[in-house]
């Protein structure tokens, strides 16, 4: 009984409320200086995210709930003090809500096109296994990668009776591939594809194959599949095998073009063609070259640059090592694995939710200072739809739709000027229990200033000697 006692006494006492405080204080200064240098992922995965941190606020709640059976402040006389107690206790609820109940995403729309697709702000790392039989998608684990360090990924997954062990050996922010000169190196087909309006290169080492956005790719491996694209050079002319005709347009020759079905033909260098939706250009083949994946200096005119993250992939007597480019807001193709008689597909990123509703966009209209290319305001037209009921409504900075749980705001539009980047909230209960919070703690406030003087006569005073 003594021993609860002191306990009590210890996590209800005024000194453990002081420094908690003060240490939530310092955590949040911290927090942004990390977030203005490193990013905000940074600081969610050291600070905002970290178990320690959330220790620190629930021992907040119950250090205030405490307070309030220990110091009686069930009274007329002491309801300021009981409200300001009661305001953190219930903005620390809603931070609960909010963070295991509700997201935040993004979704981009085009102009007279519709989605119900948004992609999450965090990373997951998803997993989905497979074999002759069966195929498993496991639950995507939330994952935080600090460019400070201190990162962990040890994931545990267990398919058809066997064991798989997913283990981070290394996190490369700003992360890229790049070729250099080597005299021993080996030859790489260079391989452009165009994604949501961005650039993205990739190198197939010669006699490999590889899966890229759906497409079966290989160079010169040692035997040709069904259903692949194909690459092998014959007397000197790299020859292309399509499975489908294929049209293409030649940026050198500057006419278009088609690859015939089933027939080795000549491939076009930087020319473009559309292979199951997937914009792609064959660039070039690069000869005598080391592959390398490094860190790119930091560059301020892109907000969201890609990351990787190096695994080891372990299961039975195998272990296998992949690299998986991703991130906040990326939702890249599947990387494929076999390992242990088993066929996985990796992605690290932003994973897709789909919503009750889908969303219109019928126009965008963005509006610049008058003689100048900077934009002063931009504005989306929607229409909402779903089983119920049809809703059309502009969104704009400082207008938002609340629709079903769910907050749109303008965030962004993209660099053609074709459509708009929204991002999406939904934590109608968080953000409900947090206001209730915030009106208790301003009424605690003001009361505070008018109630009677003596109101803080009951905290035990003590003497200096």
């Amino acid at each position: 009984m003594r021993i609860l006692q002191l306990i009590l006494q210890f996590f209800f006492s005024t000194r453990l409320t002081g420094f908690l405080l003060l240490l939530f204080a310092i955590a949040m200064a911290t927090a942004t200086f990390i977030e203005n240098d490193y990013g905000t992922e940074t600081s969610k995965a050291l600070i905002y995210g970290a178990k320690w941190f959330e220790i620190v606020i629930v021992l907040l709640g119950i250090n205030f709930m405490g307070n309030i059976a220990k110091y009686n402040l069930f009274s007329w006389q002491k309801a300021p003090v009981l409200l300001l107690h009661l305001a953190f206790i219930v903005i620390i609820i809603g931070a609960g809500i909010t963070k295991y109940r509700g997201f935040e995403a993004l979704v981009t729309i085009k102009e007279k096109e519709s989605t119900n697709r948004i992609l999450s702000i965090d990373s997951f790392l998803q997993l989905q296994a497979g074999n002759e039989k069966i195929t498993k998608n496991f639950s995507p684990k939330p994952i935080l990668m600090s460019q400070l360090g201190f990162n962990n990924i040890n994931e545990t997954y267990y398919f058809d009776n066997k064991k798989i062990n997913l283990k981070l050996k290394k996190y490369i922010p700003r992360a890229a591939y790049v070729l250099s000169e080597n005299d021993h190196g080996n030859d790489y087909l260079h391989i452009v594809i165009a994604d949501d309006a961005q650039r993205k290169d990739f190198y197939l080492k010669k006699g490999t194959r590889k899966n890229f956005y759906g497409l079966n790719i290989a160079f010169e491996a040692k035997e040709q599949l069904k259903n692949e694209v194909y690459i092998k050079m014959s007397d000197s002319v790299y020859l292309a095998h399509f499975p489908e005709t294929t049209n293409y347009f030649s940026m050198l020759e500057n006419k278009a073009g088609f690859y015939p079905k089933n027939e080795f033909v000549p491939l076009k260098f930087k020319a473009l063609s559309e292979i199951n939706n997937v914009p792609i250009v064959f660039n070039a083949v690069e000869k005598n070259k080391s592959l390398q994946l490094i860190q790119k200096e930091v560059d301020q005119k892109v907000k969201n640059p890609e990351s990787a993250i190096v695994l080891q992939v372990s299961s039975g007597n195998e272990t296998k090592e992949l690299t998986l480019f991703g991130g906040r807001g990326y939702m890249n193709p599947n990387s494929t694995l076999y390992i242990n008689d088993m066929h996985l597909k990796l992605r690290y990123g932003s994973r897709p939710i789909y919503l009750p509703f889908s969303l219109t966009l019928k126009d965008f209209t963005l509006e610049r200072y008058p003689g100048s290319d900077s934009p002063s305001a931009f504005y989306s037209d929607l229409q909402v739809t779903s089983k119920s009921d049809t809703l059309d409504y502009q969104i704009f900075m400082n207008n938002v739709l609340d629709y079903n749980g769910y907050r749109f705001f303008q965030s962004a539009y993209l660099p053609d000027e074709t459509g708009t980047i929204l991002s999406v909230n939904h934590d109608y209960w968080g953000t409900f229990v947090t206001y209730i919070g915030y009106t208790l703690l301003a009424l605690g406030m003001v009361c505070s200033l008018l109630w009677n003087t003596k109101l803080f006569a009951f905290i035990p005073k003590t003497t200096i000697a």
